[in-house]
């Protein structure tokens, strides 16, 4: 202010203007120039050429040639038109639009659901509850006849509110687009007709945004863009309703397995055994139709999510899978250290006990009469008394008698002079002299067995078959008694399940088994090819009653028309049944029936699959180069198969020290020899010592061999030729077994380029009707010709 004041002091006093001043009008005058000096500029960044390739190329790849637009529809090389949802219905049940998806027709749908902001939604609901009281107040002063509806409209809303500031729900926007296509204007009509009917038919009001198809057809596209804007808000519940990878009576359940996909619109489905009514799987199809392909996929996926499996396996079929797995296998056969005592209480009560025994002994001997009844009845008690064992519970925990004990009770019936008294004892005690004294004694001790695995397989494959019953019977009671400690997600599956049910024209127990599975969280899921045994019998109805989970897969014609009977199939389900091929089921669940096929990932169908050619596919597979070790060991303790003629002392008391034992066979050449071996596998040691010996003969030609542990030859390798060579050992001591192996694995064999027998019993060398047998010290030549 000073100096403002003194210059105008100045310029009063002198008249002229202060120089200053002068300064500040001349600055004022100059002219603006506009200077931009080079280092001020702004680089402009210029797109890269590569860029601007990739863009030009995917818009050209990417763009139609031509699109012609009519009001309602849209050609680009198939004839479009958009169907909106305009109106929904006011409630809907989860899987709601599973009508709508499973069309058989030519559609895109698109859904966009867009959440809503939540202080947007509670503005909102408060200010429609404010508008609906207005109008209730209203029309009740005006003494109107309020609406239902808009009383109902009035509590939803309010319950809406409540749920949304309780941090229940969300609120969102959702539009539905289905995108109709056809290749010319009158199937367009015809397929917009029946989408607009199955949009009715679930109480949604659609519409053909006509002048607006180009935006419309933007909408469909998956770029996450709904130009249409024909919104309507939903809850977050209802949104989930809307999911459309479900199955109406299925989609509830959180958890579950894929289980395969819907044949006609490849929707995957997902199930949950154990959140149906019972958890129970019954699978029906013909031998080859895919049983053990599907149940292995089952298991695996299963597994994985923490369930514990047993598998009671009469052929091996489950053996490598167990092992993948690093599961357990448990091999029961007559030359095995596993036993189950069938008198062992299994941590059951005496009278459950005395149940099961009954049971027992209907798969031994078939119906029992009254009389037969009464005596074991009687024998039980004395055999179990003469152990101390009564009804009082604190006795329960003493050493339980064996079937010898048993026998000995029931053999003085025999002496009796009395018909009614000797026939019937007399027919117990030849049922149960094989386990007492011949082929099947082996059950005649005290139980030892390990279940200390989560994934356990039992091997009952060289058990006789007049047994094979007997022992699948105690296997399911001893581990169904076992999991009714544990509370914990179980599946036991039972191949060739027919062979206990069929036992007795009764079968309480199992069945008694089958109903109460589910309490224990036990899924117990039957596999059977006998399909028209279990379909027209009592114990068959009694089963599929008790499975909520039902695979149909490949059937035989001779009875797929009692399956259509008994399973009430519509005209397109059984026609369906009638075509499927291997991999494709009918799945009932529940309520639901739907046509699915199976499918397994690569790595998966590596794991599970038995086909010879795809097997042979693996062996050609290169293997990644070996890296060279720098301190090359005198021999490998992982190999678990060692001449002891190479080994040092030292050497042999470590392998002993790590589970080796020395075993004496004889060579290729003839030669009586020791080795150290460590035998994991289900076979003798004579079996195991000769498979390695020829593994190593074969591998002095070709590296491309492999051995194998089940249902598969032993061994298979590939000559120069291409060809794959089977070799089955037969090295059992028993002729009539060795015999029985050799026809079972004739069949399998067929299936290579070519295959021999090698036997160890000299015996066995004229039964060529099972094809070409040769002994031991012939196999060196026989390798040779192959690669000569």
């Amino acid at each position: 202010m000073r100096i403002s004041l003194q210059r105008l002091q100045c310029t009063e006093k002198c008249g002229r203007e202060h120089p200053e001043q002068q300064y500040m009008e001349r600055f004022k005058m100059m002219p603006k120039l506009d200077i931009k000096l080079p280092f001020m500029k702004k680089k402009k960044k210029k797109k890269k050429l590569y860029e601007q390739y990739k863009d030009s190329l995917l818009t050209y790849l990417t763009s139609p040639s031509k699109i012609d637009r009519h009001p309602d529809y849209i050609k680009i090389d198939k004839f479009h038109r958009i169907i909106a949802s305009v109106n929904y219905p006011r409630v809907v049940d989860p899987g709601w639009l599973t009508r709508l998806i499973e069309m058989n027709l030519d559609f895109d749908l698109s859904i966009h659901i867009k959440p809503y902001p939540i202080e947007s939604s509670i503005s909102m609901l408060e200010s429609e509850i404010k508008k609906q009281k207005t109008d209730l107040y209203a029309l009740e002063a005006e003494g109107k006849i309020i609406p239902q509806s808009l009383i109902q409209k009035h509590q939803d809303t309010i319950a809406l509110l409540n749920q949304i500031q309780q941090g229940r729900e969300k609120m969102f926007d959702m539009s539905l687009y289905i995108d109709a296509k056809s290749y010319d204007k009158k199937g367009l009509d015809k397929i917009t007709s029946r989408i607009k009917a199955s949009m009715a038919s679930i109480m949604i009001s659609p519409k053909v945004p006509s002048y607006q198809m180009y935006t419309a057809l933007r909408s469909v596209l998956p770029i996450g863009c709904d130009e249409l804007h024909l919104t309507r808000n939903i809850t977050s519940s209802a949104a989930a309703a809307c999911f459309p990878f479900a199955i109406t009576s299925l989609e509830h359940h959180a958890t579950g397995i894929l289980i395969g996909f819907n044949q006609v619109n490849n929707i995957p489905i997902v199930i949950d055994p154990f959140e149906l009514s019972n958890p129970n799987v019954l699978v029906l199809g013909t031998s080859g139709g895919g049983k053990s392909y599907c149940i292995k996929l089952m298991l695996m996926r299963e597994f994985m999510e923490g369930v514990d499996i047993n598998v009671i396996d009469p052929q091996a079929e489950y053996t490598d899978l167990t092992k993948r797995f690093e599961g357990k296998v448990i091999r029961i056969a007559p030359d095995s250290d596993t036993v189950i005592n069938p008198l062992d209480l299994m941590g059951q009560s005496y009278d459950e006990k005395k149940l099961s025994l009954l049971s027992f002994f209907r798969v031994l001997m078939g119906e029992l009469t009254e009389t037969q009844r009464a005596i074991l009845d009687d024998c039980i008690d004395s055999t179990y008394e003469d152990a101390g064992i009564t009804r009082d519970p604190r006795t329960w925990a003493k050493k339980p008698p064996i079937l010898e004990d048993l026998y000995d009770h029931v053999l003085p019936l025999t002496r009796s002079d009395k018909d009614i008294i000797y026939k019937p004892a007399m027919s117990i005690i030849t049922r149960l002299k094989p386990f007492v004294t011949g082929g099947l004694r082996f059950l005649n001790q005290h139980t030892k067995i390990d279940l200390d695995n989560r994934f356990i397989s039992f091997d009952i494959r060289d058990i006789p078959d007049v047994g094979k019953g007997t022992i699948m019977f105690l296997l399911l009671e001893y581990i169904y008694n076992r999991m009714k400690k544990s509370r914990k997600r179980r599946i036991c599956v039972v191949d060739e399940a027919w062979t206990v049910l069929s036992a007795g024209t009764e079968g309480e127990y199992i069945f008694r088994l089958i109903k109460t599975c589910r309490k224990f969280n036990l899924s117990l899921i039957l596999l059977t090819q006998d399909v028209e045994d279990v379909i027209t019998s009592r114990a068959g109805r009694a089963v599929m009653a008790n499975t909520a989970t039902k695979l149909l897969l490949k059937q035989d014609t001779t009875v797929i028309d009692n399956i259509i009977d008994r399973f009430h199939l519509n005209e397109a389900e059984a026609e369906f049944v009638r075509r499927a091929g291997v991999g494709s089921a009918l799945l009932i669940a529940e309520n639901s029936r739907i046509p699915i096929y199976i499918q397994a990932s690569p790595e998966e169908h590596r794991i599970i699959t038995t086909k010879p050619g795809e097997l042979t596919e693996l062996i050609r597979e290169p293997t990644a180069p070996e890296v060279e070790k720098e301190v090359k060991l005198k021999f490998d303790i992982s190999k678990p198969f060692h001449r002891e003629a190479q080994l040092t002392y030292e050497e042999m008391q470590t392998l002993i020290k790590v589970g080796f034992h020395e075993f004496k066979a004889e060579t290729l050449e003839g030669v009586h020899e020791m080795f150290m071996i460590k035998n994991e596998t289900n076979e003798t040691d004579e079996h195991f010592v000769l498979q390695q010996l020829i593994r190593d003969e074969v591998k002095k030609y070709t590296d491309r061999v492999l051995v194998h542990y089940t249902t598969l030859p032993d061994i298979t390798f590939e000559t120069p030729n291409g060809e794959i060579i089977a070799i089955e050992i037969i090295a059992d001591p028993d002729i009539g077994t060795c015999l029985d192996k050799m026809e079972k694995k004739k069949e399998i064999l067929k299936r290579y380029n070519s295959y021999f027998f090698v036997v160890a019993n000299q015996e066995l060398k004229k039964h060529e009707e099972f094809g070409e047998v040769v002994m031991r010290t012939n196999v060196p030549t026989k390798i040779r010709n192959f690669f000569g």
